[in-house]
């Protein structure tokens, strides 16, 4: 890594994430644990990394399944802090990765092996969420607009 502050991509091979993957996850590393999709390809990529990169510094009990469970969870707060999961992907991995630097060394946590659930939930969201959920989402919504402004605006000749 660089002398000055790493880059995005830097970060993700510091964890050991490959050039061709890291970039399809340097997108996520802006955006907060809380508010990205933990089923998403990319972010269980992120998260094994980050699961081996944690094993690494000791917390043996973290196992490396891809999912932010209460044990990756525990060793997060740990290395990070405990906003963790509002801060970005980016701050985690330069943590661990300051850790690792440093020489740390974690403890393993002994808590139940269960997937994480946030402690408070953030509300992410836009102008538009009083629609209901539709097949094709917005897409559908341009098109019934589409429809009902050229069924208003035809001129009616009887």
């Amino acid at each position: 890594m660089s002398a000055a502050s790493p880059n995005l991509r830097e970060l993700l091979t510091g964890i050991g994430i490959g050039q061709f993957n890291a970039t399809m996850v340097i997108q996520y590393m802006l955006i907060s644990p809380a508010t990205t999709d933990p089923k998403s390809a990319q972010i269980i990529l992120l998260v094994q990394h980050i699961q081996r990169a944690l094993y690494e510094l000791g917390a043996t009990s973290v196992a490396l399944s891809g999912r932010l469970d209460t044990q990756t969870a525990a060793a997060l707060e740990d290395v990070v802090g405990p906003n963790w999961e509002r801060m970005p992907w980016s701050a985690s991995v330069a943590a661990i990765l300051t850790a690792r630097k440093q020489g740390r060394r974690l403890q393993p946590i002994l808590l139940a092996n269960e997937p994480y659930t946030p402690g408070q939930p953030t509300a992410v969201g836009g102008p538009l969420d009083f629609l209901p959920d539709v097949p094709g989402g917005f897409v559908t919504y341009g098109v019934a607009a589409y429809l009902l402004y050229r069924h208003f605006s035809r001129k009616r000749h009887a």
